[in-house]
């Protein structure tokens, strides 16, 4: 038998069942060496947390490495670079990260593992679309938390290493079928037509066809991938072809997959949307409770996240742009953000570029962004657009703001102003 463990859990008689090389490439641990005391000790020394074994009756295959070891420790860095950028740009809370690093490695080793038939296909992900690449390793990172807070919940009852794997490998995999989808529709800077959307939902029933041949893959992996946009209402859709599956019959695993799929959807800048901030995505979710998410997952998601990161920009309905100076939330989970007024538009509002204040009312905010240039878009493109009397002009006038600030958003109006002269007209 051949599984990955952990390596604080090695004993005698596993075999190490793979070579285990530095950052650098040297070599630390070689494949066939028994585990001991020692041995594993030495391996947590230099960071390793998990490796593949097998058992002492059990002869060592020939070497299935398709692939430099080199090219592999370097897609293994990148991945992680990801992962770290998913905590920053996605507000994770730091002390649940701490909580399923171990969890998060062991399933990195378990995908870059010499036997796994996972490699290939995601390496050809990375090429095609880089933005789905991203997007799936921030899945694979939600869905584990997610996992771990339902769990210690009650609400997830079996959460063993088989079932965390399956869990992690199915969100990683879950868009893999979009390897099919044209280019032109997976980056069309506008929404789809109908015929496109035909398209773009068939990727669960290509990504259910491409995993077909592995037989190491296993049903599970295989339910995230074709059933990750059913809902529990019966809406949605998954296999083009086959059975489908609506409320308590769709599996927790990936209803959990589900919502990591939609909030990190929402938060990400695409060409044809930019991404919403945290509070926004968790509020939509909130509202497609019962019907497109799991009602009983949907709570624990203000938990996972912060809502107002900081940093984080507010477009506040009285014309003022404040900026979130300490972290927070409204709910009871955490503390109540902390934002400074840095510009106002239009006439001004009542408070002035400056002032600080608690955040206390979710009201106020017609909408966030990450960045000026976000902000102002999504204020034209959201709010003043929809409005007859200011389509096709340009309704933001900067009023007033502090110092860096003014350059800022100056700056950003300038581009927008200079992109949509530039635009081909829309007959």
């Amino acid at each position: 038998m051949r599984i990955v463990l952990p390596v604080n859990e090695l004993q005698a008689p596993w075999i190490i069942d793979e070579d285990i090389l530095s950052e650098h490439g040297a070599p630390l641990v070689l494949r066939g060496a028994a585990a001991t005391e020692a041995l594993k000790n030495a391996m947590l020394r230099h960071g390793i947390i998990s490796v593949r074994v097998r058992s002492a009756d059990e002869h060592a295959p020939a070497s299935k490495h398709a692939l430099p070891a080199g090219l592999i420790i370097k897609v293994r860095q990148n991945v992680q670079k990801l992962v770290l950028k998913t905590v920053r740009e996605r507000a994770i809370s730091s002390k649940l990260l701490a909580e399923v690093t171990e969890q998060t490695a062991l399933l990195i080793d378990a995908l870059f593992s010499g036997e796994t038939p996972v490699f290939s296909e995601l390496r050809s992900l990375s090429n095609y679309d880089a933005y789905t690449y991203e997007h799936s390793w921030s899945v694979m990172l939600f869905s584990v938390v997610l996992s771990r807070i339902a769990w210690e919940d009650g609400l997830v009852r079996n959460l063993d290493y088989t079932s965390r794997l399956n869990l992690g490998m199915g969100a990683v995999l879950h868009d893999i079928g979009k390897t099919l989808i044209p280019p032109s529709i997976l980056n069309k800077a506008g929404p789809l037509d109908e015929k496109e959307w035909e398209q773009m939902r068939l990727h669960p029933q290509h990504g259910f066809d491409l995993l077909r041949p592995y037989n190491l893959i296993m049903p599970m992996i295989r339910a995230i991938v074709a059933f990750h946009h059913l809902r529990p209402d019966g809406n949605g859709y998954g296999l083009a072809k086959g059975k489908t599956l609506e409320g308590d019959a769709i599996p927790q695993l990936v209803r959990i997959a589900s919502i990591a799929d939609a909030y990190d959807a929402m938060t990400s800048s695409r060409p044809y949307q930019k991404g919403r901030l945290p509070f926004e995505a968790l509020a939509i979710i909130v509202a497609g409770a019962g019907s497109q998410f799991d009602p009983g997952l949907v709570p624990l998601m203000e938990r996972i996240v912060v809502p107002f990161p900081e940093g984080s920009l507010l477009f506040l309905k009285d014309g003022t742009v404040a900026s979130v100076q300490l972290p927070g939330g409204l709910g009871e989970h955490h503390g109540r953000p902390e934002c400074v007024v840095v510009a106002s538009f239009a006439g001004g509002g009542q408070r002035k570029p400056g002032e600080t204040f608690i955040l206390r009312d979710q009201s106020v905010i017609a909408l966030g962004a990450a960045s000026p240039e976000d902000l102002l878009i999504r204020a034209l493109t959201e709010i003043f657009e929809k409005i007859a009397t200011f389509k096709g002009s340009m309704p933001l006038v900067l009023h007033s703001a502090l110092p860096v600030w003014r350059e800022l958003f100056q700056n950003a109006l300038d581009k927008i102003n200079n992109d949509r002269l530039c635009a081909p007209p829309v007959y």
